[in-house]
């Protein structure tokens, strides 16, 4: 039996998760040693391991899943400075994009108001065109509009997700997990198939997500709520933590009451602008590239593209409104976008972005 096997049955007796299973194997000596031990002074060690065996089988089986041990030599280098850093963790896209490059978490309230979906959707294409991968959690707000930023911008995104990779939630991301695994990205996941989705699996997920990322931008959090955790983690870890400064006339609401509480007490980590954001990361400035997908797109089209994707959909009135375009003008505009294959008309007088999810 191969060690991957070991660790995962192992990580299956009552009471042993990462922390105490890493322990008790420093105690035995080895991971044999402490294979053979369980073997014998467990009288249900070998129910345990039929169930844990078939578990890994199901969760495995489909061709472009994979798992790996933190043994194995592609197992993310940041996670294993964790304390309790996942023995086996389940993945589908590339095993190898988390030792490529240094990686931004983006994080924020799935609640957020528009501008802050549009402020998360530009940090991940900026990232993108600076070489960061952008890791979060393929959440609904923040989240979903910073992968979708980064493959806007030809990069490389990681989700990290609080249920089995057979279970993408919320359902309506499933495109857009494919999009990632598409550009070489990555989906990684503690928990096997079948496993009962908790609440507390996207608290333990974040993390991953912090263990993962040089730096982490936090966009927008209420008083409470996952983002302002990862964002107090982050600093406790030593990772550079940056938090969108709201504007005080027009962004007063409970949704930024987060970002202000970190703000008052850590004053300079504060930024109003993406420039700036990438100014304080120390990352060289140079003008942001392209994305592939403008590539050949008369300049005429690229405000009302670029609108539809930022917003992940809208309706031609919106459109028309914040182009600055009559309705006539814009439906053209829109008919031959459609006809490029680049967006798709939906019930509702809707239009949405293809290949974005």
């Amino acid at each position: 039996m191969n060690r991957l096997k070991k660790w995962w049955v192992l990580l299956g007796a009552d009471g042993i998760g990462p922390i105490k299973l890493r322990a008790k194997i420093e105690r035995m000596g080895s991971l044999d040693q402490t294979w053979m031990h369980e073997k014998m002074k467990n009288g249900a060690f070998v129910s345990m391991q039929h169930a844990r065996l078939k578990e890994l089988e199901l969760t495995v089986s489909p061709s472009d899943t994979w798992a790996l041990s933190w043994e194995d030599a592609a197992y993310p280098d940041p996670w294993r400075e964790l304390p309790d850093a996942p023995v086996v963790v389940f993945g589908r896209g590339s095993q190898h994009a988390c030792n490529a490059r240094p990686f931004l978490a983006i994080v924020g309230t799935r609640d957020c108001t528009q501008r802050a979906a549009e402020l998360s959707f530009e940090v991940g294409r900026f990232a993108a065109s600076q070489r960061w991968g952008v890791v979060s959690g393929l959440a609904k707000g923040v989240d979903a509009m910073a992968h979708r930023g980064a493959c806007y911008g030809d990069g490389v995104t990681v989700a990290c997700l609080g249920s089995s990779l057979h279970r993408i939630y919320p359902r309506e991301h499933c495109s857009l997990a494919e999009q990632i695994i598409k550009r070489g990205g990555t989906l990684f996941s503690e928990h096997a198939h079948g496993t009962v989705v908790h609440p507390w699996h996207f608290a333990a997920r974040n993390r991953l997500i912090v263990g993962l990322s040089k730096a982490l931008v936090m966009i927008q959090s209420p008083q409470r709520g996952g983002a302002l955790i990862s964002a107090q983690l982050a600093i406790e870890s030593g990772v550079d933590c940056w938090v969108y400064r709201p504007d005080e006339a027009r962004e007063k609401g409970k949704r930024w009451a987060g970002n202000r509480h970190l703000l008052k007490e850590f004053p300079s980590m504060g930024w109003s602008t993406v420039d700036e954001l990438f100014s304080l990361l120390g990352k060289p400035l140079t003008p942001s590239v392209s994305s592939s997908m403008e590539a050949g797109l008369e300049a005429e089209f690229l405000p009302i593209w670029r609108h539809i994707v930022q917003k992940g959909g809208a309706q031609i009135s919106d459109i028309a409104y914040a182009c600055g375009t009559d309705a006539t003008g814009t439906l053209r505009k829109l008919f031959i976008l459609e006809l490029k294959g680049m967006v798709q008309r939906i019930p509702g007088g809707w239009y949405i972005p293809r290949g974005l999810g």
